[in-house]
């Protein structure tokens, strides 16, 4: 059974509301001459049970951002070396300056698709999944049976049970991918460009599986983040909207508001990648009524 780290702490003790929190990150990488500045100070809170999309153009550090609050990447440290900059705190915990076992234990509420779905490839899909739930779960072998069983079904993929990723096309590898993340029930489900590359029809269709399989949003259920470079990925997913450009949150709040409400910026990047759709399709996405009279009208 699962605990909700948004609700309790490992000693029992009620936490703060906020489950994911970044304040004043920063992050550099290394290259031929200075480093490069992917993060210059990313802010932001996520509450149990929201559901949010990261959006923003590729290399804008959605990616990193994902890694950082996971504890995947460092953040910068101070000039000495040694403490880092700003604060990643998961489920209260400090990622980057709390104890070992706490952060063991934290991330055991974590699952994450990665980008082109990062399986084992010297696993089949099967032995992909029982990983995942043999080191993070306390599940009996029948029950993993059943766990595995369920969500390859429901991700239409149970003839490939022993089949390699090597064998699978790339849409499949993603909802493999969605498959493993979901598989030890996790309070936290974190999707990083799950429909990057793929073609329109294959990207609804991965859309769909992660909406459904990962559901059970609001208070006490699941938080759900995707990061996307689609803008309509990104609003069929969630209604808030955390917006990155080069490095830094530009807009943050419901997306409907942000498009007609936002800085010139904002309202481009939202609006140039919706004008032209079908008049019919459009209204399916919700878009506020004014913004279909100004394009549509």
């Amino acid at each position: 059974m699962s605990l909700n780290i948004s609700s309790v702490n490992m000693n029992g003790k009620r936490l703060e509301s906020t489950l994911i929190s970044l304040k004043s990150v920063k992050k550099s990488f290394p290259s031929a001459g200075d480093g490069v500045a992917v993060l210059k100070g990313i802010s932001f809170a996520i509450e149990p049970g929201e559901r949010v999309s990261i959006l923003g153009p590729g290399g804008c550090g959605k990616s990193t951002v994902l890694k950082i609050a996971v504890g995947l990447v460092e953040p910068d440290k101070s000039a000495d070396g040694e403490i880092p900059v700003g604060a990643v705190t998961l489920g209260n915990v400090d990622m980057f300056r709390g104890e070992k076992p706490d952060i063991a234990r934290v991330l055991r509420q974590v699952g994450m698709a990665f980008q082109q779905g990062a399986l084992f490839d010297f696993m089949t899909v099967r032995e992909n999944l029982l990983f995942a739930m043999e080191n993070m779960t306390s599940l009996t072998p029948a029950e993993m049976e059943e766990v595995l069983k369920g969500l390859l079904t429901g991700v239409k993929l149970g003839h490939t049970e022993n089949q390699f990723p090597y064998e699978l096309s790339g849409g499949m590898q993603r909802r493999v991918g969605i498959a493993r993340a979901l598989a030890t029930d996790p309070s936290i489900a974190i999707f990083d460009e799950p429909t990057a590359g793929l073609d329109p029809v294959t990207s609804t269709i991965i859309l769909n599986m992660i909406l459904e399989l990962g559901g059970r949003g609001g208070e006490g259920g699941r938080t759900l983040l995707v990061a996307t470079s689609n803008v309509e990925i990104a609003i069929r997913f969630a209604r808030r909207v955390i917006l990155i450009n080069d490095g830094a949150v530009v807009a943050d709040g419901p997306w409907q508001d942000l498009i007609l409400k936002g800085s010139d910026w904002v309202r481009h990047f939202l609006g140039v990648r919706l004008i032209g759709l079908d008049l019919a399709y459009a209204r399916g996405l919700n878009l506020p009524q004014q913004f279909l009279d100004a394009h549509w009208g």
